[in-house]
C-alpha cells in the first residue's frame, strides 16, 4: 500500500509523520551519514517520486521500523546497496526491495525513479559491510551456467573464473560439491554457489519465488485472521485441528515477531534434519578445497517463546564447515520447504509463504506413528494437545497447558470444523 509511506492530503496521520521534525526540502540532493557520496560517478543514485508527498527513511527494510528522517518529492539520494524486505506498492512500482542509503537507513525501492538503463545495485552484506560482490571461484576453470538448479539441467553457457555475477536469489537444487545451494542470475540462469565467492561477506538472500518479508500483525485478532485460511487448509489435509495449529504458531513465533517467521515464513521453528553425506562432486567445476566466505546468519528475535520443533526434525547445530559457511548445504528435498537457513546455529526450514509453513508442520505431525492417539481425538483440540505431549512432543512439561490457554483465551476453537 502507498499509505504507510506518504504524507498526502488524504492521509494526514501516516508514517512520515513519525519522522524527525527536520526534513529535507523538495528537490535537494541528500546523502545519509555514511552513504556513498553523490558525486561518486560509480555510485548508483535515484530520485524520490512521491507525487508531492514525503517518504520516510527507516532503520530497517519494513514499515514497522523506526522512521529516522523524511525526504521530499524529487530528492536525489545516493544508494549504497539493496536488501530484501517488506513489499510496498509505491508511485513507481510494487517492490520488496529496499535500498540502504546510510548506516541503518533504508528507503523503499517502490518510490525511487531510476535513470535508464536502471543500474545494477549490489546486495548489502551483513552488519556494516556495505555492498558485496559475488565472483566465480573455480580455481582457474570455467563455471557452467544452467537452465535450472541442477548439474543435469541444460547448459546455457559458461562464466570465467573471477568474473562478477549479478545474483537475484537463492534456490535449493541438486548437490554440487557437497552443497545444494544454487544462485539464480539475471535472465533466469543458475550457477552452483559452491563455486561462488562473496566479498567481503555473504548477503542475506531471498529464496527464489519466496514472498516478501512479513511484518507482524498489529494485534492478536489480526494474526488469527491472517492465519485462519492457512490453518484450515492444513487441518483439512492432515486432520490436525486448526485451533491447535494457530496456537502452536503463536507460541513458537511470538505472534509472528520471530525473525524466522518474518523472513522465511517459518511459524513453528520447523528444523531441517542433520546434514546428509555429501553426494558425488558435480562436474560444473572442481570442488573448492575450503570455503571462502562466511554466511550471514540472522539472529533469533529477542526473548522468543519456547521453541516448538516439529516432530522428527529437532533443531540441529551445523555439523560441518560446509554447512556453517553455506546455510543450504544441509538442505533436504522436501516438497514444501524452499530450503534451509541457519538461525543462531540452528538450521531451520524456509518457506514460500505462511501457508507452506502450516502445511508442512501439520503434515509432519500427522505422519508420526506416535501421534496416532492424538489424531484419534482431533475432534477435541484440548485432548489432542495433551495426547501430543504424552507422546513425547517437545516443548516442556507445561507445553500442553500453554497451548490450551492460548486456544481458550483467543477462542481458537471457532476455527475448527469439528468441535
Amino acid at each position: 500500500m502507498i499509505a504507510p509511506f506518504l504524507l498526502l492530503t488524504a492521509f494526514p496521520t501516516l508514517l512520515a509523520a513519525a519522522a524527525p521534525p527536520t526534513g529535507v526540502p523538495v528537490g535537494t540532493v541528500w546523502s545519509a551519514p555514511g552513504a556513498i557520496a553523490i558525486a561518486d560517478p560509480t555510485a548508483p543514485s535515484a530520485r524520490i517520486n512521491t507525487d508531492g508527498g514525503v517518504v520516510s527513511v527507516r532503520s530497517g527494510p519494513a514499515t514497522d521500523k523506526r522512521a529516522m528522517a523524511s525526504l521530499g518529492d524529487d530528492t536525489r539520494v545516493a544508494v549504497r546497496c539493496k536488501v530484501w524486505g517488506e513489499q510496498v506498492a509505491g508511485t513507481e512500482r510494487r517492490s520488496a526491495y529496499w535500498v540502504r542509503v546510510g548506516a541503518d537507513r533504508y528507503l523503499p525501492d517502490a518510490f525511487l525513479a531510476w535513470p535508464a538503463p536502471r543500474p545494477e545495485v549490489p546486495w548489502c552484506g551483513s552488519g556494516d559491510a556495505g555492498a558485496v560482490t559475488a565472483r566465480v571461484a573455480t580455481g582457474g576453470s570455467v563455471l557452467n551456467v544452467r537452465r535450472e538448479a541442477g548439474t543435469r539441467a541444460a547448459r546455457l553457457g559458461t562464466v570465467d573464473d573471477g568474473r562478477p555475477l549479478a545474483v537475484q536469489c537463492q534456490a535449493t537444487g541438486e548437490q554440487a560439491a557437497g552443497s545444494a545451494g544454487w544462485l539464480r542470475l539475471t535472465g533466469g540462469r543458475y550457477v552452483a554457489e559452491a563455486f561462488v565467492r562473496w566479498s567481503p561477506n555473504r548477503p542475506w538472500l531471498p529464496w527464489c519465488g519466496q514472498d516478501a518479508v512479513r511484518v507482524p500483525p498489529a494485534s492478536s485478532r489480526d494474526f488469527v485472521e491472517q492465519a485462519t485460511a492457512a490453518a484450515r487448509a492444513a487441518a483439512q489435509a492432515s486432520g490436525v485441528p486448526a485451533s491447535v495449529l494457530v496456537a502452536q504458531a503463536v507460541h513458537a513465533s511470538d505472534w509472528g515477531r520471530a525473525t524466522v517467521a518474518r523472513r522465511d515464513h517459518n511459524y513453528f521453528d520447523t528444523a531441517c534434519r542433520p546434514p546428509a553425506a555429501a553426494g558425488q562432486p558435480a562436474t560444473d567445476a572442481p570442488p573448492l578445497p575450503s570455503a571462502t566466505s562466511s554466511a550471514a546468519v540472522p539472529q533469533a528475535a529477542a526473548s522468543p517463546p519456547p521453541a516448538t520443533a516439529s516432530p522428527g526434525s529437532r533443531p540441529q547445530a551445523a555439523a560441518s564447515p560446509r554447512a556453517s559457511d553455506n546455510p543450504r548445504a544441509d538442505a533436504e528435498a522436501v516438497p514444501v520447504a524452499l530450503g534451509c537457513r541457519g538461525y543462531g546455529g540452528v538450521s531451520l526450514r524456509a518457506y514460500r509463504d505462511q501457508a507452506g509453513s502450516f502445511a508442512d508442520h501439520a503434515a509432519l505431525l500427522a505422519a508420526q506413528p506416535q501421534h496416532a492417539r492424538a489424531l484419534a481425538h482431533a475432534g477435541d483440540p484440548e485432548r489432542f494437545v495433551r495426547e501430543l505431549q504424552a507422546a513425547g512432543y517437545p516443548g516442556g512439561a507445561r507445553y500442553a497447558d500453554r497451548i490450551v490457554e492460548l486456544m481458550r483465551r483467543y477462542d481458537l476453537y471457532r476455527l475448527d470444523a469439528v468441535r
